[in-house]
């Protein structure tokens, strides 16, 4: 929260950070900054440029954090804040800098960060916010998520510089990460550019295999030094990671979507060949997206754009290599694997005659209906796949499952996270609404449009499905999984008879 009586020295000595070195590290691939206590200074442009070097170093120190209190008490009202410094403070001068600091110690972290404007009245700004009056030129948001994190804000110079201090809940071990430097084997990068040195930090998510990977590389020529955030991500096999990467690629050209993009792969290392490289560093996945925004009208704008995005991969034209039609398991072929999933984690409840009695309907239903011709698919979708990237894109990822085949599997994928996660947070209405969103906008660009009763088969499939797929927490994601499932089959997640257009 902002409290303006707070200073520099206090919060240094909060943190235990009044003895650290006065000559700052300012290179992120530096090992002090993943093991040591530290003190870094940055200088960049604003937004873009500082808070991917930041964000990969803090979510390397705080890794044993929840994301689900580090995202908003620490990375959201940072981002934040690197945005007002050089959209509100610097005025968007390209010309003028922003300035970061950072002490960092096992008890937390305080970030400085200066901008070279000329300052505001932050008391009579706090004043006006506390008393629900205008305060903001924009939306305001930024102030906002400042003052709820519980993070201690305050201000210097004026305005000028805003102190952000982060202690985790519980004080961490002096050393706090084990990250290894970055192989020797990582590939150059574009314009006759050589590397300087690399650093592999964990993934943000904390879900699959990925590493990130920060990249210092230079002009032989020019002397100019640069430090990008590369996403690797090491396959089980060699073979999974050549159908990634080649469909990655071939969807990356297409561009099939403006509002989802596909990350561009950029290598597999030849040493290693299970790991494929991406140019693009996501710290969310959609559901922490979602989580953070609390609102109803971001999960509905959400499903708008998933909508469309499936509509415009399932009618491309992309040729994807290596892969046979249907290459996946069939219809049936699911259905029996969805039913042995439900017996096994739900034996003897009413949940499998109510499945056996979705599958006869939705068998039923199909033959009035124009049959869908099989089409690209993602193949494996669910929210893990939707990333939100540090550039503010979405992006949508992994696609070593990509096929020609039936495409209610992606969207049976969409439909299950929306249900969990709306009967998590909102309502049985949340859900309606966003799945109508969902389909209303799939089915306006899609060649092969879904039914509503289609989209409540499928995704009532890959709930059963993923019972008993999670090894951590399997408990508690298989209790969310049948509430979720009982909903759908229950009839309390089934859309109104009155508003199902005619088949």
């Amino acid at each position: 929260m902002i409290d303006l009586d707070r200073t520099r020295t206090d919060l240094l000595a909060e943190i235990e950070a009044q003895n650290l070195p006065t000559d700052p590290v300012r290179d992120i691939t530096d090992p002090r900054i993943a093991n040591t206590d530290v003190h870094l200074r940055l200088r960049g442009r604003g937004r873009d440029d500082l808070f991917p070097l930041l964000e990969i170093v803090l979510s390397d120190r705080f890794t044993a954090v929840s994301r689900a209190h580090l995202l908003p008490d620490l990375l959201i009202p940072l981002r934040n804040a690197l945005g007002n410094a050089s959209k509100h403070g610097n005025g968007g001068d390209p010309a003028k800098a922003v300035v970061v600091e950072m002490a960092a110690t096992c008890k937390g972290a305080l970030i400085a960060i200066t901008d070279e404007g000329s300052g505001f009245d932050v008391a009579r700004t706090l004043q006006r916010y506390r008393e629900q009056q205008a305060y903001f030129a924009n939306h305001g948001c930024g102030f906002r998520n400042l003052d709820r994190a519980m993070s201690t804000v305050s201000y210097e110079h004026g305005g000028r510089t805003i102190l952000l201090c982060y202690r985790p809940p519980e004080r961490l071990p002096q050393s706090f990460s084990s990250c290894p430097p970055g192989p020797p084997w990582l590939p150059e990068f574009s314009n006759g550019r050589c590397l300087i040195s690399c650093r592999v930090y964990p993934s943000a998510m904390r879900a699959g295999r990925e590493r990130r990977y920060a990249v210092r590389f230079g002009g032989e020529e020019s002397g100019d030094v640069d430090t990008r955030i590369l996403t690797g991500r090491l396959h089980a096999t060699e073979a999974s990671a050549r159908a990634d990467f080649e469909a990655a690629g071939r969807l990356y050209d297409a561009r099939i979507s403006k509002r989802v993009r596909i990350p561009r792969p950029v290598a597999r290392a030849t040493i290693e060949p299970r790991l494929v490289f991406y140019d693009f560093n996501p710290w969310m996945n959609l559901r922490e997206y979602l989580t953070h925004r609390r609102s109803v009208r971001s999960v509905r704008h959400a499903s708008e754009r998933i909508g469309q995005t499936l509509a415009a991969l399932h009618k491309s034209q992309v040729v994807l290599p290596g892969m046979e039609p249907n290459g996946g398991a069939t219809l049936d072929m699911r259905i029996a694997r969805a039913e042995a999933r439900l017996q096994t984690v739900a034996s003897g409840s009413d949940l499998i005659n109510r499945f056996h009695d979705c599958v006869r309907q939705y068998g039923e239903q199909c033959a009035s209906w124009t049959p869908r011709r099989e089409c690209p698919i993602h193949g494996a979708l669910e929210w893990d796949c939707i990333l939100y990237g540090v550039d503010g894109d979405f992006y949508l990822y992994r696609f070593e499952e990509c096929r020609r085949s039936d495409p209610g599997f992606d969207l049976g994928g969409f439909g299950a996270d929306l249900l969990c996660f709306t009967l998590t947070y909102y309502d049985d209405a949340a859900y309606r609404m966003c799945r109508d969103e969902f389909l209303t906008h799939y089915n306006a660009e899609a060649q092969n449009p879904m039914h509503d009763d289609g989209l409540h088969f499928y995704t009532v499939l890959t709930l059963c499905e993923r019972l008993g797929q999670r090894e951590s927490d399997a408990n508690r994601h298989n209790a969310d999984l049948i509430a979720a499932l009982g909903a759908a089959l229950l009839g309390g997640a089934l859309p109104d008879r009155s508003l199902r257009p005619n088949s």
